[in-house]
């Protein structure tokens, strides 16, 4: 029995995510178009590139008013809008990149990338590859490209905590590729931090690899008591905290790192946060001014244990 097609309906607080990665792709490609002397290509990576066109979740004024005969279906369709993906805000911008990798693990989904490669055709450099995100990207960064003369921007814009630490020291020993990234924390990592600190072994798996450290523990909780002894005890800006921790873990990696541009759904709640994190100080002025124009969070006042002193 066949799988069914995953969904391809995105909600509407894409757009505020995918406008930003079209600004700073833009940003990015108009800056090293200057330094050709040099250079011999830029890369595009899309490690979660999903199908290239989405429809936007919204209820239509149709669906909403019911008539005797229930909503009109053609009326639905008419209202329904449709969003460029990320592999289509890559392939549009002004000054293209030599070559675009795009990753994705659904086949139904490479369907619809291999169209688009076809579309776009010899315009653009395109590969399509059906694979884990992860494995992919080590197959790429062993496939003996020459830093020292090529730059790239890898975006990392998972479901959930796909993206462990390691692929992000990986990606930033190159000293030459930048990365916008999808930081999951009230879609994921929230969900795996228990009040009570009672963590399933699992889920305390899943939290060391994705941060690459255990010190996730001391910064989300605090020792304590009550009537039965010794308790542990979840902070209250703990998420902001591990924001912060991860802040400065990537500024360790890469030399420089983003304000963190948080993303609401419709109801206000927080999805996720994008960061930016790369070598040059150049692309850090481009992406502050970029992802500054959203909700930015500000890092909790005093340093948490585990956390040395940064220079800003």
């Amino acid at each position: 029995m066949k799988k069914k097609p995953k969904e391809t309906s995105i909600g509407p607080w894409a757009k505020e995510k995918l406008d930003a990665l079209h600004q700073y792709l833009n940003f990015y490609t108009t800056v090293l178009k200057n330094q050709r002397h040099w250079l011999r290509g830029t890369f595009y990576v899309d490690a979660f590139a999903g199908p290239g066109l989405s429809r936007i979740r919204t209820k239509s004024r149709a669906s909403e008013s019911r008539g005797l005969f229930g909503p009109d279906p053609e009326s639905d369709q008419a209202e329904a809008e449709f969003l460029k993906g990320s592999p289509r805000v890559a392939l549009d911008i002004a000054n293209p990149f030599s070559s675009y990798l795009f990753v994705e693990r659904d086949p139904y989904r490479i369907v619809e990338l291999e169209r688009i490669k076809a579309q776009y055709g010899d315009n653009r450099r395109i590969i399509v590859q059906e694979a884990d995100a992860n494995a992919a990207l080590k197959a790429w960064l062993a496939s003996g490209i020459d830093w020292r003369r090529h730059r790239a921007v890898v975006f990392l814009d998972p479901f959930g905590m796909q993206v462990p630490w390691s692929t992000i020291e990986s990606l930033a020993r190159t000293k030459a590729i930048e990365v916008m990234i999808n930081f999951p924390m009230g879609m994921a990592i929230q969900r795996l931090l228990t009040r009570s600190g009672v963590i399933p072994e699992c889920w305390q798996m899943s939290l060391d690899t994705f941060f690459g450290s255990q010190d996730w523990r001391t910064i989300t909780y605090e020792e304590g008591k009550d009537l039965f002894g010794p308790k542990a005890i979840k902070v209250s800006n703990a998420g902001a905290r591990l924001l912060e921790w991860y802040r400065t873990r990537l500024r360790q990696a890469f030399g420089n790192v983003s304000t963190a541009r948080l993303i609401k759904n419709t109801r206000g709640n927080p999805l996720y946060h994008l960061i930016w994190a790369g070598p040059n100080a150049t692309g850090l002025k481009g992406a502050e001014h970029i992802l500054r124009k959203g909700e930015s969070v500000r890092p909790p006042k005093g340093r948490h244990r585990g956390e040395r002193r940064q220079k800003p």
